[in-house]
């Protein structure tokens, strides 16, 4: 996943560094992302979350393994960034 440098401002409102990125970029490519149960894409969980809303659950998973976020509709989308840490 790329950061563009409106992400990387976000990220870093947030308290991140630029040192975290790299973590943050190979955890959205690992991630399992789910939504009822069921697998979807990072691509998915965007366009479900909101770019902000996402970045906040990838940086999240990034450090803690998983974490989740709800949709404007009241849905919630799982990321789980476990595999990272095997």
């Amino acid at each position: 996943m790329r950061l563009s440098e409106n992400d990387k401002k976000y990220l870093e409102k947030m308290g991140h560094t630029e040192k975290d990125f790299d973590q943050i970029r190979e955890a959205a490519a690992r991630t399992v992302y789910s939504m009822n149960g069921e697998r979807i894409t990072a691509r998915q969980a965007v366009k479900l979350l909101g770019r902000k809303q996402f970045l906040s659950g990838i940086s999240r998973s990034a450090f803690h393994w998983n974490c989740s976020r709800e949709t404007d509709d009241g849905g919630t989308v799982e990321l789980d960034s476990s595999r990272l840490f095997r």
